[in-house]
This record gives structure tokens, sequence and C-alpha cells, in this order.
């Protein structure tokens, strides 16, 4: 049978290529392979296609850790986010190129079966709303059916995507079950998930790739999807480092980044497991470096864990603390305190890594905070010469978090997806900080972020 695959657009007033790849539709793809269906791939956010390069005149500006600009178009802002200050922009491939994929497809033969198009934030929506509306135009016979993390938090609005199928699932083995029951076979499926992306759609060099050494999380913060959306499973440790082995080799890759929602959990057997393998190939030798930046958990870190992450030259780590609340800390999971906090960046200064590797995530906005929270936090960032990085909060359809902004289950009538953008969600969310109250923190954390880049703490500068 013959499958297209599709990663659609982002639509968003912002982005850029943070290590990003469709992971959830290459482990999907990889299934699809081993059952024997013909595969072909388009990527619409694959800076490095070929394609793009000759189709715009312009090489992908890269920075040495492998992220970089996605290639974007300003369009036209949807009625529900009409009165927000912001241009609204289609990142990824041009939308003509796109069709021109399309079109070759058609007319070299492969008219896909099925064509799978994937999702990923729900108020990214318009990307795979888009991409259904031009397969229709120009592939009438395939039957299309959307997919990911949008079409599984929000089942009720991906009806509306214009899909002949929508799957509703997100664990591997009730996925495969939907296809089966859909006519599209599936070899086997009872054995465990294999958590390796089929990177072999692709066939030319790119900048970074992505790998999951582990699938889900075993915690239960208030405003993430992850526990209700996957099973928590981890892959075998071999198997992972002769992955990245293997097509860091095949696609001239130097950047390879982990993406792990809870990558220090079984640290001992695993993550330092995957540590040693990879310095005794001696794949930082070879120029290959590694970054996490998902968040670890700062109580699970320990000195020999961040002695082997020094080693295997890891250059981006991004500590989770969120906020130094305390009931916050507790209300939203109790994942971590503000001791832990402290504790894992005593551990990674002491194994030798530096704010130019280090950096802390902070959330904002968060149902209940304070503004003058959000300002202390960057003031303890300061002090221990560590950047501050801020993620602004979303609310995610079916968390605790989201019941609490919307004291509903489900989104109110006249409310639109792309309203739970994080930039966006303080012009609708009146019970939130301020939109006043936002940009004053982002204006500190560029100010203190600036300072630290400008020689650090006054302890650093005396050490030096």
């Amino acid at each position: 049978m013959k499958i297209l695959l599709i990663n659609p657009w982002i639509y968003d007033v912002a982005s850029f290529d943070y290590w990003l790849k469709p992971l959830g539709l290459l482990l999907l793809a990889r299934e699809l392979a081993q059952s024997s269906h013909e595969l072909r791939l388009i990527d619409c956010l694959d800076r490095y296609d070929p394609e793009l390069i000759e189709f715009t005149g312009k090489q992908p500006k890269t920075k040495w850790n492998g992220t970089g600009k996605f290639f974007y178009e300003t369009v036209q802002k949807p009625i529900h986010i009409a009165h927000v200050p912001r241009f609204f922009k289609r990142y990824g491939m041009p939308k003509a190129l796109f069709e021109k994929k399309l079109m070759r497809l058609r007319d070299s033969g492969f008219n896909p079966d099925y064509v799978f198009i994937t999702s990923a934030m729900t108020y990214w929506y318009p990307g795979p709303f888009e991409a259904i509306e031009t397969v229709r135009k120009l592939l009438k016979e395939s039957v299309i059916i959307l997919g990911g993390n949008y079409a599984n938090l929000m089942p009720e609005h991906s009806k509306k995507s214009g899909a002949d199928l929508v799957c509703n699932y997100s664990k591997m083995k009730d996925v495969l079950s939907f296809l089966n029951q859909n006519s599209i076979t599936i070899k086997g499926g009872n054995e465990k998930q294999n958590l390796i992306p089929y990177y072999d759609l692709y066939n030319h060099d790119m900048s970074h790739l992505v790998f999951m050494t582990s699938l889900g999380c075993p915690y239960s913060c208030s405003y993430c999807a992850t526990p209700f959306l996957q099973d928590f499973i981890q892959e075998d440790q071999i198997k992972t480092v002769d992955a990245l082995e293997r097509y860091s080799q095949r696609f001239n890759v130097k950047n390879i980044a982990f993406f792990d929602d809870a990558i220090l959990i079984n640290h001992e057997k695993h993550f330092d497991v995957i540590l040693k393998e990879i310095i005794k190939r001696g794949l930082p030798e070879r120029g290959l470096i590694f970054h996490i930046p998902n968040g670890i958990h700062a109580r699970l870190l320990t000195p020999v864990t961040a002695e082997l992450m020094k080693r295997a030259n890891v250059k981006t780590i991004k500590v989770a603390l969120e906020t130094t609340d305390t009931q916050l800390q507790i209300k939203t999971g109790g994942k971590v305190s503000t001791d832990d906090f402290y504790r894992a960046i005593k551990i990674l200064k002491e194994a030798g890594f530096s704010n130019k590797e280090l950096a802390v995530f902070i959330l904002i906005n968060l149902p209940e905070q304070k503004f003058a929270e959000a300002i202390e936090i960057h003031d303890i960032c300061k002090s221990l010469d560590i950047l501050p990085e801020i993620n602004e909060y979303t609310p995610i359809p079916g968390t605790r978090g989201f019941k609490e902004v919307f004291n509903r289950s489900t989104l109110p009538d006249d409310f639109d997806p792309l309203q739970l953008n994080n930039t966006i969600l303080s012009f609708s969310w009146k019970e939130g900080l301020s939109i006043d109250e936002i940009e004053l923190i982002k204006n500190y954390n560029k100010k203190i972020v600036q300072e630290i880049k400008n020689g650090g703490s006054c302890h650093e500068k005396k050490d030096h």
C-alpha cells in the first residue's frame, strides 16, 4: 500500500527550529515500513530540504548547535486573533513548493492510497487544516487521515479538519489497532514499541537529529498532557546509541538532541548507560554534540550523571524549575522544590558546566502565579549565574491547569484554539497576569540574560 506522510506547517506569531523533528510520525513510519508499505515523506519544516533551498534561493542559517530560523510567509490573521498586535506567519516551505511536491508524486505514478497528516500544538491546527485542503485538491482519490497531539487533545474540533478519518489515539498500540480497523495492515504489533525514528525517509544532510530514549513521564504535572497521552517506556540503551551513531554518519550530523520528558528516570540503568556507551565509542571525539532541551528533573540528578554528561559532550542542559512558589510547586505536581534546583545547579557547576551550557526553565502566567514571583526567580538565576529561559504557560486541553483557566473541561463556545497560544492567551484570559506585566517580565528577562552574558555574577568574576 502506498502511504504519504506529511509534517505540516506551523502557523504562529513566532517560531524557531529548536531541534524540531516529527518524532511521532517517524515512529509510526517505522511500523509502516516494517509492514511492507511503500512510504514517502513531505516535511514542511525541513530547513535542509534541497528543493526548499533551490526554490527560495536561500541557504539555511544554522547556529553552532543545529538550531535555526524557519522560512516563513506572513499571512492574514484569523478573525479570532485579529485584535492581537502580532504578525501571523506560516512557518515552513512555501505553499507553492508543497503543491509542486504533491503534483510530482502524482505525476510520477506514486498515487498514495492514504495520506497521513500529523499535528502538534492545538493552536497550530491551521497547518494541518491547510495541508488537508491542499491534498484534497491535488490527490483526489487518496484517503486522508489526521492524527497527532491536536487530534488527540481536541477530538471534537479536529472533526472540522476535512480529513476522511481522524485518529484520536496517541499510544502506538491504539494507533496501530485503529489502522488495522481501517484496512491498513500492520504486521505484529504486540512487541514493545520501538522508539527509534525512521529517518530513512530523508535523503540529504541535516543540521540535527532528535531521539527519545524514553517516551511518556511517570509524573503528573497539572500543566502537562504527556502522562495521559503516553505510557512511560524506555528504549534499549544500546539500540539507541547504535541508531544515533548510524544516522549521524549517514546524514553528516553533529548535533543530537534528546527529547525525553523524563530522561533521568531510572538513570543508573538507563541514561547513565547511554552516556557511558557514547563515551566508550568515542563519539565526542568524532565531533558529536548532545543537547537535552526538554528540562531535566533536578531532584533526580546525581554527580555521577552530571560527570558523564560532561564527558559525553552534552552542551545544552535545561533544568526544569518552573516556579519558586512553594504552594504552586506542590499544586502543580511536586516534581521539584527550590532546594532540589539549588542542589542540581551546584552538581552541574562542580561537573564543569558553565552558563553557556545551562539554562533554567521558568513558567510564567501559571494559574495563581504572582508578578513578584516571576521577577524573584530571575534574581535567583542571576545570583547563580544561570540563564533564565521563559516559557509562557499554555493551557492544554485535558490537563488540570486547563480546567482551572476555563473552569470547565472544554473551551467556551466563542473561544478558538488559536487563543490558547501562550503568546496570545493573555489577550483573552483576564484572570492571569496582564499583558503589561508579562511584557515587564520579558524585558526584565532580557536585562538579566544580557548581564549574565556580559560577565556573570560577582562571584564568577572573582573566580576568574
